[in-house]
Parts: structure tokens; C-alpha cells; sequence
């Protein structure tokens, strides 16, 4: 019996990767999918698919055991806020090695090795280590349960796309609406290895892993095996749009310095404390508890009978002085925030060497083929303007 034939149980099916999962199968032909569903209103995107929804939550093992059912194969793309990546996982596994499943397919991804991965990480055969961010560390670590199931026996595959985008995409609908606000700019001229994996090339790679006994056991690396940088995916949205927004440029240098000269925890705690306290909606919300109205009308009166230079001083000492988007007194490029900056500067491109030799991985949907599919659903869903006929 060919796999499309058999059971096949989908979790994170609402999300981005899992609902194009559960169309593909639904398109080759698979007649027996069941999704598992944590909230009902967020399955729009496959209820109008023949699958089974199945109601369940990823940190319940026993609702998983509901939803899994009888299923003979496991395509794992869901996914849980920092430690609860782990256990998760292991929930899965279980359930899933009680069932004697016939295959567990695990989504992984390329930031087991840190948003910035270091040089010698092209290739599988590099081993991942704690980088600080607990997205990644806790994805090596879902990893690592992975391979020890897969030890024992365990008919499990490892896949790690990495920049996976495509309809539906946060990293082209967030990047079209930060462009359209003028924030965004390339680091060092946008040279950062970007590694796209277009996500219907990472379904076709799922496939083969169903397909292909050389897959058991084994972690592969999938992109779309392009030198796609982080200057390209972001000129090539730029130019979706009409007209093309002008595009900042910032040196990875300038960054780290402008990052050095912020005020350490204590000093940013004091500054943003004193943001939310003087705002409108926290005042509202004091001024609800009579004690603290009498006392805020006290301290008001009290400000009033000083002068401005006294005020001024002490909105400075607390940290209350109003500055740039940027930073007091920053009137530069826009500055990216850590996690833009940590991820856009990376050299290494990976390598899918050996998804090639034991998948017969082929990525079908190349980059300027992708961009443009991008671009004609980012105009369907409204997030750029129709094209003049």
C-alpha cells in the first residue's frame, strides 16, 4: 500500500507550513487525513478540505491520543511557545511510538545552530549548540528527543527548512507592511545569507521523506539551494510595490554601536516604566482606584508649583524625557531590532548536499519563479494593490 493510501495525522495543520501540508496531501490524493485543531476559528484556511479536524492540544497527551487515532503516519509541523517546544515533542513521539507509526516526519529547522550560525554549520554533520535564543535551543533540544526515538528504532525523519515563506508567509506580509512604513534597510548592503525555502518545495522534500527508506533515522537540511540573500528577498518585494520604496542601508558596525550606547537593563527598566506610567491608558486605569486618584491629584498639584527647568531635570533623572524611535537624540537609519539584526547578518548558506543523494530532493520552484507567485497571492489577499488591467 502506497503511503498516500494510509492515515496520515497533520499537527500545526492551521498554521502556515501545515495548512499547505494538508492541501498538497489533499491534492495528490490522500483520502484519510486527520488535522489536529487547537483552535477551531483559526482552521479557515482547511475546512474547506475532505480531511478530518480534530480537536486536540499538543501539551494534552491524552487528547492527542484521541486525535491521532489510528493514524500510520505522523507529519509533526506544530509548534508551542519556548520549553513547551520540548515537551511537545515528546508528547508526540510517545503517542506516536505507542501507536507504532509507520513514519514521523519532524519538522525542524536550519536555527538549531542561533539566528546567526556560525561558519562550518553548512552541513548536517556540523552539531548544534545553545546559541541563547530559546526558540532555537529549545528546537535542538525537540531535536535531540527526536534522534534518541530514532535510535531506539523509531521510524523518524528530520527535516530543517529555514526561511520558509510562500503564500501565506509572515516574512512577505510583515516585510510588505515595514516597507510600506519605511523601516526597513539593508545591513551591510543586505549580503546576509538569507537561505529561502519556498514552502512548496518543503512539502515536496516531506513527501520523499514518506517515500524513501534511506530517509529514516537521517536530518536533512532543506532550502530552496539558492545563494538567495537578504538584499534579494527584500529588493524583490520592494519592487512588487508602486513605486518602490526607497531602501535604507546601515552598516552591521553602526548597529553594534548603537546597541552599546543603550541604557543596561536597570536604566531601560526605570525608562519604560516611566513610558507606561505616564501614559494615557495606565492614568485611566489608576484613576479608577479612588487612593491613587487623591494621590496622583497630589503629586499633579505638587509639579505644578515648580518651575519648567525643575521639571524638566526631574523627568531626565527618571528617565520620563521623550526621544527618537530610535533612541534620545538618534536621527540615523532606522535601527533593526536584535533578532532582524542577529538573523539578516549570517554567512552561511547550507548546503542540501545530502538531501539531493538520499531524497532525490530537487527543489521544483525556483526563486524568481516563487517571488512571483508571492506577489500575485500578496495582491489576492490585499496586502498590495491590484495591477492596473
Amino acid at each position: 500500500m502506497s503511503w498516500i493510501e494510509k492515515t496520515i495525522f497533520v499537527t500545526g495543520a492551521t498554521g502556515f507550513i501545515g495548512a499547505r501540508v494538508s492541501e498538497r496531501l489533499v491534492q495528490a490524493g490522500a483520502g484519510h487525513v486527520r488535522a489536529l485543531v487547537h483552535t477551531l476559528p483559526r482552521a479557515a484556511r482547511i475546512t474547506r478540505l475532505p480531511i478530518t479536524l480534530c480537536p486536540g492540544d499538543l501539551l494534552d497527551r491524552r487528547s492527542l491520543e484521541r486525535a491521532m487515532g489510528e493514524s500510520q503516519i505522523v507529519i509533526h509541523c506544530g509548534l508551542a511557545p519556548a520549553r513547551g517546544i520540548v515537551r511537545t515533542t515528546e508528547n508526540m513521539l510517545q503517542v506516536a511510538a505507542a501507536r507504532k507509526v509507520e513514519r514521523f516526519v519532524h519538522i525542524s529547522t536550519a536555527a538549531v545552530h542561533g539566528l546567526t550560525p556560525p561558519p562550518g554549520t553548512e552541513s548536517e554533520e556540523a552539531r548544534p549548540r545553545p546559541s541563547g535564543d530559546a526558540y532555537c535551543d529549545n528546537k535542538g533540544r525537540a531535536e535531540k528527543l527526536v534522534a534518541r526515538f530514532a535510535r531506539q528504532g523509531f521510524p523518524a525523519v528530520v527535516l530543517r527548512p529555514s526561511i520558509v515563506y510562500g503564500p501565506y508567509s509572515a516574512w512577505s506580509t510583515r516585510l510588505i507592511a515595514e516597507l510600506g512604513a519605511r523601516r526597513t534597510v539593508l545591513i551591510d548592503g543586505g549580503r546576509g545569507a538569507c537561505n529561502t525555502t519556498y514552502v512548496d518545495n518543503l512539502v515536496d522534500a516531506i513527501f520523499l521523506s514518506l517515500e524513501k527508506d534511506s530517509a529514516l533515522g537521517e536530518i536533512f537540511f532543506i532550502t530552496d539551494g539558492e545563494r538567495v540573500t537578504w538584499g534579494d528577498f527584500i529588493r524583490a518585494h520592494a519592487a512588487m510595490m508602486d513605486p518602490p520604496p526607497e531602501l535604507g542601508e546601515i552598516s552591521r558596525d553602526d548597529v553594534l554601536a548603537y546597541y552599546r550606547r543603550q541604557p543596561g537593563i536597570l536604566a531601560g527598566s526605570l525608562r519604560a516604566t516611566g513610558e507606561v506610567v505616564r501614559s494615557r491608558e495606565f492614568r485611566k486605569l489608576v484613576e479608577r482606584i479612588p487612593l491613587c486618584e487623591r494621590s496622583l491629584a497630589m503629586v499633579w498639584r505638587w509639579l505644578q508649583s515648580r518651575s519648567e527647568e525643575e521639571r524638566q531635570k526631574l523627568r531626565l533623572r527618571l528617565g520620563l524625557a521623550g526621544g527618537a524611535e530610535n533612541g534620545a537624540g538618534y536621527a540615523g537609519p532606522h535601527i533593526p531590532d536584535p533578532v532582524t539584526f542577529a538573523t539578516q547578518t549570517g554567512s552561511v548558506f547550507f548546503r542540501i548536499d545530502k538531501a539531493r543523494r538520499l531524497l532525490g530532493y530537487e527543489p521544483r520552484i525556483r526563486f524568481s519563479r516563487a517571488i512571483g507567485l508571492v506577489e500575485q497571492w500578496l495582491r489576492f489577499a490585499n496586502y498590495l494593490p491590484e495591477e492596473a488591467a
